[in-house]
């Protein structure tokens, strides 16, 4: 496995300042909508991947799974 350069140097060459504040205002949003009783940023990606973006996720990876094996047998049945 390759190492990973984490000097400044490659951090601020490599740095997107929008994309970071998009980061930033994304993690605030999902801080107001959970609106955390300890008050703390902490665990709210998680959360919202394991309660929100992961089981979208795994929904549209199957649904994409079986429109590809739809569309190659209709494909097949073409020929």
């Amino acid at each position: 496995m390759p190492e990973i350069d984490y000097s400044y140097e490659t951090i601020l060459r490599n740095w997107d300042a929008k994309k970071e504040q998009q980061k930033a205002d994304f993690i605030e949003h999902v801080y107001q909508c959970y609106q955390p009783g300890n008050h703390c940023y902490t665990g709210l990606w998680e959360r919202f991947c394991q309660e929100e973006a992961g089981p979208y996720c795994r929904d549209i990876h199957f649904e994409r799974k079986e429109a590809l094996e739809q569309f190659l047998k209709e494909t097949e049945n073409a020929h």
